[in-house]
């Protein structure tokens, strides 16, 4: 029996690039959890009130368990199982699973519903987003799963972030924001170099951080860490760091920077610990085998 050597090149390459793209697209729903989780020891301190994090602990205000997650992973499982699960990206169906969350704790880490906001607890409660509540960066912090699922479509994602960020914000800045932070996580996940990646989001750089948790405030935080190109660990640890809102600093950066460097950037023992890590990895996959099917078949 012949084997035709230029196919079997072709396949090992096939092979090997969706072995990247796998590591990309666990890399960046492990590194939303896992930066979540590292955050909280510090979150709601003033840097230097606080020991600096070094590792995932638990605890803090939140107390929760080492390798557990509040409120943005949550959002992003619930927003991750309603995609697979509708077959498109469907507000009403996202705002329900949400709301069970607020109320039963479905899909969180403890079984409880820990650090929601303000804004997004009224935009559950009500339906929609209240004006008189500033939007909280909770929509930039979900993006991942809705960057997995239209890997190949930024028109497609865009709209799908912009509706799925109505549900809790409300404030034009912060739905385009949140567009502009999808879009590098979906350059990030099919591998183009970063400062093709900064380049899509240079106008998330322009605000200074100040320790609150304004979209702008987070974002500009998050994009400035992702250009200093220190890795993953490194990354993810001076984001928490910063205080502040540091669960949804982590939670951004841990998403972008897993994303870029792959799962095999985060400290093994890190993801170990992490809850629900088969679940994780599961909705990681199914995202995978969906955006396959987009690159194969566009149509």
């Amino acid at each position: 029996m012949s084997v035709d050597v230029a196919d079997t090149d072709a396949e090992r390459d096939l092979l090997a690039q969706v072995a990247r793209l796998r590591s990309r697209f666990q890399g960046a729903l492990f590194g939303l959890a896992v930066g979540e989780a590292l955050s909280a020891p510090a979150i709601y301190g003033r840097p230097g009130a606080f020991p600096p994090v070094r590792d995932l602990l638990g605890g803090g205000p939140l107390d929760l368990p080492r390798g557990a997650w509040a409120a943005h992973m949550s959002l992003a499982l619930g927003a991750a199982r309603s995609l697979l699960e509708t077959g498109r990206s469907d507000p009403a169906d996202q705002r329900e699973r949400w709301r069970r969350w607020q109320r039963e704790g479905e899909g969180s880490a403890t079984g409880e519903c820990l650090g929601i906001s303000a804004s997004v607890a009224r935009a559950l409660v009500d339906g929609t987003p209240d004006p008189s509540l500033a939007d909280a960066a909770d929509a930039p912090a979900r993006v991942a799963p809705f960057a997995m699922r239209y890997l190949d479509d930024r028109e497609a994602l865009r709209s799908a972030v912009r509706s799925s960020a109505t549900v809790t914000c409300h404030e034009p800045r912060t739905l385009a924001a949140t567009c502009v932070f999808a879009d590098m996580v979906r350059l990030a996940l099919r591998g183009a170099a970063p400062m093709t990646v900064l380049a899509a989001g240079d106008e998330l750089r322009s605000a200074a951080w100040d320790g609150s948790s304004r979209p702008s405030a987070v974002l500009g935080a998050v994009v400035e860490g992702f250009a200093d190109g220190a890795g993953f660990k490194e990354t993810v640890l001076r984001a928490v760091n910063r205080g502040g809102p540091a669960d949804v600093v982590g939670a951004l950066s841990g998403q972008l920077a897993g994303a870029h460097y792959g799962v095999e950037s985060i400290p093994a023992a890190w993801v170990a610990a992490i809850a629900h890590r088969s679940t994780i990895a599961d909705l990681a996959d199914a995202l995978l085998a969906e955006a396959l099917v987009g690159l194969v078949d566009p149509a």
